[in-house]
């Protein structure tokens, strides 16, 4: 099929869905909704942040305003330093009602954050599904001189930072016990943000106890625990958190690993969505101990957000539908899944083939539960250069077809 042809396809179909019959009698049937008709601050959505942050964020639509809490995160609260961060800070604005998607059916379930987003021609989005929301947080604008020499992060504004939370979380590690695959995309600010991505298969035991083995990264081939035991976060988020826990890159500056995990785990579609992000930490000390040496700065800054899902097969048609969500270059993303074809696009940009990623979509699984992709316009017998995973109505992808600025998002069902 020609891509340009099943793109509009694939975006056109949310249009023709909300049509009625035509000569059809009587009232027009009520139009299901996407999302609760109305949200207020009882409601939370715990999630992560691709900036490794963990973050509580609430909505109300009565009166138009939102709230995050930054839990825990590596995000300096104030340019040109390292600490303190911004966890334990909150942020707050309005919400403006989204227009500008295809059918009211979408827009009355997507809001602009308004305050949010560090560029006026960006705005911050979050769109509201049963028990999801996604999108983005409020962005930074981060700066570190360094400390002779080490750790220097260059001056770099992001308007804001993509964004999953659920409104009702499993916080039984008992309950989460298996094994998954663990896709995702972390960064390193003081290696001028150099991408690393997450490409593993994680064991959880009831204990804590944990498994990772990486096919990608500083430790690809082996298999470890590379952090402490699961436990619930003292933080009372409902997060499990490890610490110590191993990144994706070598570390700047650091003895040891200083950064933590937190796996929120969503409930949707009576399953478990784990998101794991990787929460970074720098300090800019320098001074003398009681020994004599010297205490240096530390730099293990790689933050990011990953997404994992069980090592079971995926039918072929089982995650037909649409997906919405935001990528790791901070775009806005529309997946369209049919049978073996996958399209990308900007939901706000439909017609831009420029902004559209086409994807055919192999089933076979030779890891139980990895989808592989290859892009349509790819040479036949092309090897696979993206994976697929899903769970509870959310999936995640990573496209490696350039290997010096990997690409990855995660996408959760709207229709």
């Amino acid at each position: 099929m020609n891509w340009k042809i099943f793109s509009a396809l694939a975006f056109a179909a949310p249009l023709l869905g909300a049509c009625g019959g035509a000569g059809s009698e009587g009232a027009p049937p009520v139009e299901a909704r996407l999302c609760p008709a109305s949200l207020d601050y009882g409601t939370t959505f715990t999630g992560g942040g691709g900036d490794g942050e963990l973050v509580k964020l609430q909505l109300d639509t009565t009166r138009m305003t939102w709230q995050v809490t930054y839990v825990e995160s590596p995000v300096p609260a104030t340019t040109g330093t390292v600490e303190p961060t911004r966890k334990g800070k909150t942020a707050s604005g309005t919400l403006t009602q989204e227009t500008l998607l295809p059918t009211n059916k979408l827009n009355q379930c997507a809001f602009r954050l308004n305050g949010a987003s560090l560029d006026p021609d960006r705005p911050a989005r979050i769109f509201v599904g049963e028990g999801v929301a996604g999108g983005t947080i409020p962005g930074a604008e981060i700066s570190f001189g360094g400390v002779l020499g080490q750790g220097k992060v260059p001056d770099t504004k992001f308007p804001y930072y993509p964004f999953i939370g659920f409104s009702t979380l499993e916080t039984n590690l008992s309950n989460v016990a298996g094994t998954y695959n663990q896709l995702g995309y972390h960064q390193i600010p003081s290696q001028n943000f150099a991408p690393t991505v997450v490409d593993t298969k994680i064991t959880i035991n009831a204990d804590g106890t944990w498994t990772e083995c990486d096919n990608a990264g500083v430790n690809a081939g082996k298999c470890q625990q590379p952090g402490t035991n699961w436990v619930q976060s003292s933080d009372g988020s409902g997060a499990f958190e490890t610490d110590n826990f191993q990144g994706q890159g070598k570390p700047t500056q650091a003895s040891s690993p200083a950064g933590k995990g937190f796996m929120i785990v969503g409930k949707l579609r009576n399953q478990n969505v784990p998101i794991l992000i990787r929460t970074g930490y720098a300090t800019s000390t320098l001074a003398t101990d009681p020994q004599g040496g010297v205490i240096l700065p530390v730099a293990d800054d790689e933050s990011g957000i990953s997404i994992l899902a069980p090592q079971s097969n995926v039918a072929v048609n089982s995650q037909n539908g649409e997906y919405i969500g935001v990528d790791s270059e901070f775009n806005y993303r529309t997946n369209a899944f049919v049978g073996t074809q996958a399209t990308l696009l900007d939901p706000f940009n439909p017609s831009q083939a420029s902004l559209t990623r086409a994807l055919n979509l192999d089933f076979t699984q030779s890891v139980p539960g990895v989808v592989t992709s290859t892009y349509t316009s790819a040479t036949a017998g092309s090897a696979p250069t993206g994976k697929f995973i899903f769970t509870g109505g959310v999936f995640g992808f990573l496209d490696l077809s350039n290997a010096s600025s990997p690409y990855f998002t995660i996408g959760a069902f709207v229709q």
